[in-house]
This record gives C-alpha cells, structure tokens and sequence, in this order.
C-alpha cells in the first residue's frame, strides 16, 4: 500500500511539474535607445535611419531630426538577436551627402536579457543612451 501511495505521489509530481505555464509567444525584449548623429565635423545629421542589428521586430525605430537626434526609438525584439544597433543613411543626398552606415555594440547596457520568459515570452527592457554617432561621408 505504502508503495502505491508513493508510486500515486510521483506520478502526480510529474503531473503538475508538466502544468507550467509555456510562454504564448516568442521571447521579447522591450528596447528604448537615444544617440546624437553627427558628421565628423561635429555638425548634426538629419534622417539617419537607426534599427537593432538583424532583426525582425516591430514598434518605432528612431530617425534622427534636425538637431541629429534619435530620441527613443523603442522595438520588441528576440532577445538573442540583440546586440547592436545600425545607423544608416536612407535618404541619399537629401541630408548633405550619402553617409556610411555605422554599426554599435550595446550589449554591454542592457539589463535583464537573460531572464527566463513570463507567460507572454517578455523577458526584460532597458533604455540605452548610445551617444554620439558619427558618420563618415562614402567615398563616391
């Protein structure tokens, strides 16, 4: 009988430990980043394109404004996915030239990317000040 019991005990263990709620979706990691786009004389850029590097995601990404300022483009993204940020120039010569894109590591900033999901796959956030950017014009 005891064996019965125990056999009972084990068999419901297994049974409960399966009811763990999986994620409905996949991992996320919420990102909010700020930079400052300027040329290499220190002058502001305008409409510089920025993204998280190889993603597929949705939400805002940032545009720089006149000023050169991208003020917190923010996407879900997979957390595994996330380590840089891109800077590129989509707009040709409208802004006063075509610039070379510019790739930054923001690994380093962001807190929270190797939790374990909730049940809607969220596993963190963070907001990161990239800095200032600067492009260098391509050599035509």
């Amino acid at each position: 009988m005891k064996r019965l019991i125990l056999l009972a005990m084990v068999v419901c263990s297994f049974a409960l430990s399966s009811c763990e709620k999986e994620p409905k979706r996949e991992p996320y990691y919420v990102l909010s980043f700020c930079a400052e786009v300027v040329d290499e004389e220190g002058n502001p850029i305008q409409g510089i394109y920025s993204y998280p590097e190889g993603s597929a995601f949705y939400g805002r990404s940032g545009y720089s404004d006149y000023q050169g300022i991208i003020d917190y483009g923010f996407v879900h993204i997979n957390p595994n996915k996330l380590h840089k940020v891109v800077f590129e120039d989509v707009d040709g010569d409208y802004n006063g030239g075509e610039y070379e894109s510019v790739t930054v590591d923001i690994r380093d900033q962001l807190t929270g990317i190797n939790n374990k999901p909730d049940e809607w796959g969220y596993v963190g956030s963070a907001v990161v000040n990239v800095g200032k950017v600067t492009m260098k014009l391509k050599n035509l």
